[in-house]
Order: structure tokens, then C-alpha cells, then sequence
């Protein structure tokens, strides 16, 4: 089972540490972002697939930050819950990792 607080936790402190710039997204996760990202501009809910697949791109380029390409998986599993996600602690989780995904994609890249 997917804990929504546990995602919700994780994605909080990957807001904060890219706010702070503890963390600075690199190309590979920004794709990741940004493709999730024009999703969601479309008004429709993420599903686990979309999330799948964006990290299965992800994944394919060696250097994808591995915190956020497992907190992806577990929002995945979770939307796939169904009844988990659509309760408050789900719906809290899978709201802070949109505005995660939002920080992400709006970023600029990082100097080279």
C-alpha cells in the first residue's frame, strides 16, 4: 500500500530543498516534470499510467534523481488505489506532488 502521507511528506521536502536550492533538478528530471506537467494543464487528473510513463522516459537517461523518480512510482501506486487516492489524505498527497511537478517544469535549467 501506498501511504499518502508519506507521499505528501516526500514531495514537501523536495518543494523545500529545490526552494532553497538544496536540490537543482537536472535535465532528465525536468522532462519528467514537464511532460506530467502539460498533462495537467489540460485540466484532467493524473492517472498511475501517465506517471509510469513519464518516469519510464525518465529512467532511461542515467542521471534522473532517484528520490523523485520513486516518489513518482508511489503516487503511481497510489492513484491506482482508487479509494485511497480520492480520500482527503490522498487527494492532499497526489495536490503537493502537482506543485512539485509545477515547480519543476517552471524552473529554469541548470547552468552547464
Amino acid at each position: 500500500m501506498h501511504v499518502p502521507e508519506e507521499i505528501r511528506a516526500e514531495a514537501a521536502a523536495l518543494i523545500d530543498h529545490h526552494a532553497l536550492g538544496l536540490w537543482k533538478p537536472n535535465d532528465a528530471d525536468r522532462r519528467a516534470a514537464v511532460a506530467l506537467y502539460r498533462f495537467l494543464e489540460t485540466g484532467q487528473p493524473l492517472t498511475g499510467e501517465q506517471i509510469r510513463s513519464a518516469v519510464a522516459h525518465a529512467e532511461t537517461a542515467a542521471d534522473a534523481d532517484e528520490r523523485l523518480l520513486k516518489l513518482l512510482r508511489e503516487t503511481a501506486g497510489l492513484l491506482d488505489e482508487g479509494p485511497a487516492a480520492e480520500g482527503p489524505a490522498g487527494r492532499d498527497a497526489v495536490d503537493h506532488v502537482c506543485l512539485l511537478l509545477d515547480a519543476l517544469a517552471l524552473s529554469r535549467p541548470t547552468a552547464q
